[in-house]
């Protein structure tokens, strides 16, 4: 790959550690390394969790099995050194595949209304008003209020990682819409090249992301099954 290239890659896998080892700096509190849940629930005429609830888990357990693990990017570069993604389908799937969480407010898989649900299952003490989620450490000691404090934080890192790209204009751009006050913008990268520069960029990120949205996962997946696996 020409230097001019492999320069910039460089410049721009340095711009999302920056951000990444910002995000996680929010996480700070500790819990123990291997944990429990407990879940109770008193409520009358339903089953341990809502119908939203149980929805909201089914989708984003499925989802989250379905998350590319490891996703390598292939570059092709012509005897003019001119170069493309070879692979670009896989990181707009990729994408796709995260729009949800990352993108959609109003889907009940959204981070921010996933962290709504489990958090305020977290701080629940009545079971007859909704599911109680306890967490306890080895000894059956109570850590429920350590882990409920550390979900926060990854909360806060997860919305810092995501504010910090363009995810918006590349699902309103084109990924997904082609809304009106991207197009010109739009033009400009497509005919420099520059779009390819910003799915690589925009594709870095999913792994941490994936990471952070893990202990959501742990807390889904006990009470979600039998699991259909990725779709």
């Amino acid at each position: 790959m020409p230097e001019r290239i492999a320069s910039r890659f460089r410049v721009i896998a340095a711009e999302v550690q920056k951000v990444v080892d910002e995000a996680n700096k929010k996480i700070v509190t500790e819990i123990p390394e291997r944990i429990a849940f407990r879940y109770e629930s008193a409520v009358l005429g339903r089953d341990i969790l809502s119908n939203y609830e149980r929805a909201q888990s089914v989708s984003f357990v499925t989802r989250f099995d379905h998350f590319p693990a490891h996703l390598e990017t292939h570059f092709a570069v012509d005897d003019r050194s001119n170069w493309r993604i070879a692979n670009l389908w896989d990181l707009r799937q990729a994408l796709n595949d995260f729009r949800s969480i990352i993108q959609n407010q109003s889907d009940s898989v959204h981070y921010q209304n996933v962290h709504n649900t489990w958090y305020k299952a977290l701080r629940q003490t009545d079971k007859s008003k909704g599911t109680v989620v306890r967490v306890l450490d080895v000894e059956q000691r109570d850590v429920t209020d350590a882990y409920a404090k550390r979900l926060g934080e990854r909360n806060q890192a997860i919305r810092h990682l995501i504010n910090a790209f363009d995810y918006d204009y590349l699902y309103n751009g084109f990924l997904q819409h082609s809304d009106p006050k991207f197009s010109k913008r739009l033009f400009q990268d497509y005919m420099s090249g520059e779009i390819n520069y910003l799915l690589w960029k925009h594709v870095l990120p999913l792994g941490i992301l994936t990471g952070l949205l893990r202990p959501y996962y742990m807390l889904m997946r006990s009470l979600t099954f039998p699991s259909l696996g990725p779709l």
